[in-house]
């Protein structure tokens, strides 16, 4: 009988192969928060040292050792971004070892078998054929399929330069790591294997037991009351369902009518109360060493089905956290080692390494100290639901937004969760989450610290501690923004320990802003100017206004075109100065593209929302747009932000 094959290989191990991705797969469909979060994953790892190993996930395909062809069953997401990644080092820089990823003979490494027009894009990019890019990017609309795919590239081409700038040098470096020392699984199938059923088979299961799992059961062992405290964490685990939905599906057998979770959040084992049904229950849980591999994912899988068919039950509304529960545990142990009078986590702030970061607190084998732990996580998680954005899913428009919630309670004891009308905080906490690393969030350990203490300490209530709570948010962003000779878990660390006073910095914000930076001016200050523009805007009943929101945004457009068509050519001092710059989408940017300025304002005033505020204060300026406009539009926004470190 055939069986699996399994390999640990990196990308130089598989240079002979080409990779085809099958008719039943989905396009590519990664955003900007996985691509970033693999790529960070990667740098990360590189800066940290670049002669270990990094492991990533699994590859399983079918292979034909005849011509040396793979097809691809699962993970053609993550294995098309490590081509991308490949693409765009190679088009940034020359000479890393990476190249050779990118081509097996004289055709790219990768094909798709019913999306030919990815494979023409990909395959002119790869040549740098200038015209089929102008026709993708420019011209017309992106074919649906293909969207992502040119989002994807520029994504990651605006990571490495952020990141790596003209070092051309550490680039390469970053290239040949990632060919010669990220590792992952790849399991072979036999050649007989029915690969659409498979595929439906791990589509539909798609479980592996995560870190997290280990963390609670080795917490977990040395507790009586195991049971209890299983049900607090699987109260906070499920971070894309709200807090009080998990509460009462963990403690059914509590008096609901009696508990208001609008004004109670500390877990009390006198309110919340359940009974074991499953005499099993206390051993199945926990005691993850004395199992088998087998009965390990088999428990992973029942607790993932399980929260599935809980939110496939619901009929209230859906949300998506900003962070998963593993972000969550690090946070909430941050918070938890500083209430112990003990020093900050040690080293690289990441999930994958949850266990290496918790086994110190294991060896203390301290139960008194790790109850405290599950105690500050069910109240870190419940003041994470009420006081930080999360994507609210309409179910009308079927679209995804941030959203801060208001949480209200009926007289049976059921709650509902409705978005509050747009606020600073939502704006102020957009910002941060857009701007900063998509696998740390380094602000939240100090706003969840802030939000502890200000909910245990004080008593402000309604607009006074929303204030309180935005003044705070305010001061540690421009603390974050500002603070050039320490890192961001540092600085939130510091915040958490000694507040927001007292941070000096020597940054000369109004010396940056008149350089003319072009595409290389740091992101951060064009959403911060967003944020502030919304702040001031005078026509609150605006209808574009009152929709809109800060988003993702990584392409920073030329509102005077680069290469004008009848038109005279700026100064490049001009051209590339902070006043004629915006940052836009991808697809938003490909709108605008080369055109001159009238048709820019015609297309933007024709839009029913505002792509970003700045381009309003642009487009509502009189004709003609030239030098003389955009030093005063620069000087303008440059006020505005000095303005507010000014405070």
């Amino acid at each position: 009988m055939s069986k699996f094959n399994t390999e640990v290989l990196c990308l130089e191990d598989i240079v002979n192969y080409s990779f085809s991705i099958p008719t039943y797969q989905r396009p590519y469909v990664w955003e900007d928060e996985q691509i970033k979060k693999i790529i960070d994953d990667f740098y990360t790892a590189f800066e940290s040292n670049k002669e270990s190993k990094y492991y990533i996930s699994t590859l399983i395909t079918q292979d034909d050792n005849e011509t040396k062809n793979s097809e691809l069953i699962d993970g053609q997401q993550r294995f098309t971004t490590l081509w991308l990644i490949s693409l765009a080092i190679s088009k940034l820089t020359t000479g890393s070892k990476i190249e050779a990823f990118l081509k097996k003979d004289d055709d790219i490494r990768l094909s798709f078998a019913i999306r030919t027009e990815v494979y023409e894009y990909l395959k002119s990019t790869l040549k740098n054929d200038g015209e089929n890019q102008i026709k993708y990017d420019n011209k017309n609309p992106l074919p649906p399929y293909l969207k992502n795919i040119v989002k994807a590239l520029t994504s990651i081409e605006n990571y490495l330069e952020d990141h790596l700038g003209e070092d051309h040098k550490k680039l390469k470096e970053f290239g040949d790591f990632i060919y010669t020392k990220v590792y992952f699984i790849k399991n072979t199938v036999p050649q007989n294997t029915d690969l659409n059923k498979l595929f439906s088979t791990i589509n539909n299961s798609g479980v592996q037991l995560e870190q997290t799992d280990i963390v609670k059961a080795n917490l977990l062992k040395n507790i009586d009351d195991k049971v209890l405290y299983s049900r607090i964490w699987e109260t906070c685990e499920n971070m894309h369902n709200f807090f009080e939905r998990n509460a009462r599906s963990s403690f059914p057998n509590s008096d609901w009518k009696e508990i208001d979770l609008t004004t109670t959040y500390a877990f009390s084992s006198k309110k919340f109360k359940y009974i074991t049904s499953n005499i099993n229950e206390k051993t199945d849980t926990f005691s993850f060493e004395k199992y088998n591999t087998k009965e390990i994912i088999d428990y992973s899988f029942n607790k993932k089905l399980s929260e599935t068919e809980e939110n496939r039950e619901s009929t209230e509304v859906y949300c998506r956290s900003i962070i998963n529960f593993g972000q969550l545990l690090l946070h909430t142990y941050r918070l938890h080692l500083k209430i112990e009078k003990l020093s900050d986590i040690d080293g690289n702030f990441h999930t994958n390494r949850l266990i290496e970061i918790f086994t110190e607190m294991i060896k203390r084998n301290n139960t008194d100290e790790i109850k405290r732990f599950f105690h500050l996580l069910w109240e870190v998680r419940y003041l994470f639901d009420k006081y930080v954005i999360k994507w609210f899913s309409d179910t009308n428009t079927k679209t995804e937004t941030l959203e801060l919630l208001n949480f209200s309670r009926n007289s049976d004891g059921y709650y509902t969760r409705t978005p509050y009308e747009t606020s600073k905080s939502l704006m102020l906490q957009s910002v941060l989450y857009f701007t900063s690393d998509y696998l740390r969030q380094y602000w939240l350990s100090s706003y969840l610290d802030h939000l502890y203490y200000k909910n245990n300490n004080s008593s402000p209530t309604g607009n006074e501690k929303n204030n309180e709570h935005l003044l705070f948010l305010e001061k540690l962003d421009n603390i974050f923004s500002i603070t050039e000779n320490k890192t961001r878990k540092e600085l939130s660390w510091e915040i958490m320990c000694n507040g927001t006073d007292n941070f000096n910095s020597n940054f000369d914000l109004e010396k940056y802003l008149n350089q003319p930076f072009g595409t290389n001016f740091k992101h951060y200050w064009f959403y911060k100017l967003e944020y502030l523009l919304w702040k001031r805007w005078e026509n609150k009943d605006d209808k574009k206004f009152k929709k809109y929101r800060i988003s993702s945004k990584n392409s920073i457009e030329h509102i005077y075109p680069q290469h004008p068509n009848n038109m005279p050519l700026l100064e490049k001092n001009d051209l590339n100065s902070f006043g004629n710059l915006v940052l836009l989408s991808v697809s938003q940017n490909s709108e605008y593209s080369n055109k001159p300025f009238d048709i820019k304002k015609y297309t933007f005033k024709q839009k029913d929302d505002y792509d970003t505020l700045k381009s309003f204060h642009i487009f509502h300026n009189s004709e003609p747009w030239d030098a003389e406009k955009i030093e005063e539009h620069k000087n303008k926004m440059i006020e505005i932000l000095i303005e507010h470190y000014r405070k």
